[in-house]
């Protein structure tokens, strides 16, 4: 059985983990199946905005723990697959958070674009036990918010809520208890009708202008701005 589900709404792909059984852990198989579910996206001229959450009543626990346990092959390693991560697509992919978003579930929220949590909503990396050598948050994190917010959420293990996250400016909006999903699913909808094409997002350049000095930023887009009047 898939671990995951995807349903077409308009130009809107929404993503459904389906382990509400294991918390919705993300095993080597979810992490493959995300992986095609962005490719879909991606691929599809017919979508244009990615949502993913998580069935029943959580986001996501993170690592799946007792596969881990196993040790067997891939499914050994805490290295999560790179393609689960939407981060890199063309298209925003927003997270709509209820419940626990924890370790690399916690993860795949920040590779969003952005995030939509209900009331109750808990983030952070708790599971002081499992030893994990690559974080996508240590990347992520000190470039989306403070500094002092980056370490206590990697280092301390502790876990803070939907609105703490949002005044972090980890969370860009909180929804009712129950209700991140169709606040997420109104926004996604929001910028099909203001974005015509994956082209027109333009979110790539936003992660390649966030990582370099203002000045070369600067120049940079001004060259991006002179070749889209050129190709007009």
């Amino acid at each position: 059985m898939p671990l995951l589900t995807t349903k077409k709404d308009g130009k809107v792909l929404i993503v459904e983990l389906r382990r509400a059984d294991k918390g919705n852990a993300l095993s080597r198989q979810l992490q493959l199946e995300l992986t095609t579910a962005w490719q879909e996206l991606e691929d599809s001229d017919d979508l244009l905005v990615g949502i993913v959450h998580g069935g029943g009543t959580m986001f996501s626990v993170g690592h799946d723990v007792e596969e881990l346990a196993r040790g067997q092959g891939d499914a050994s390693s805490p290295i999560p697959e790179d393609g689960m991560f939407p981060l890199n697509l063309r298209k925003p992919v927003i997270a709509a958070v209820e419940g626990p978003c924890y370790g690399l579930g916690f993860e795949l929220a920040l590779s969003c674009d952005l995030r939509v949590a209900g009331r109750g909503a808990m983030f952070g990396f708790p599971d002081a036990h499992l030893f994990v050598p690559y974080r996508v948050a240590s990347v992520l994190l000190p470039r989306m918010t403070f500094a002092g917010t980056s370490l206590e959420l990697l280092l301390t293990g502790k876990v803070l809520d939907a609105e703490h996250m949002q005044r972090a400016r980890l969370v860009n909006q909180v929804a009712p208890r129950g209700q991140a999903l169709p606040v997420a699913l109104e926004a996604a909808k929001a910028m099909t009708r203001q974005f015509k094409s994956a082209e027109a997002f333009k979110k790539r350049k936003v992660w390649q202008f966030s990582g370099i000095p203002v000045p070369a930023a600067m120049s940079i887009a001004r060259e991006v701005a002179s070749s889209h009047e050129a190709n007009r």
